[in-house]
């Protein structure tokens, strides 16, 4: 495989395995518009004092 190709798959690769590690969560969201989420998981998990571990990875 040419030093091309490989870059090229490792770049893409790369791109598709972090894209949810920089994406913004539901709260993250709700938080910048000034508001709470409003998620059925996020608001028991605001209720228990915690945040939401499935949305807030």
């Amino acid at each position: 495989m040419s030093i091309t190709k490989l870059l090229t798959a490792a770049t893409f690769a790369f791109a598709v395995l972090s894209a949810p590690v920089f994406a913004e969560s539901c709260c993250d969201k709700a938080k910048a518009a000034g508001k709470d989420c409003e998620h059925p998981c996020c608001v028991k998990a605001k209720g228990a004092g915690e945040v939401c571990k499935k949305c807030n990875k």
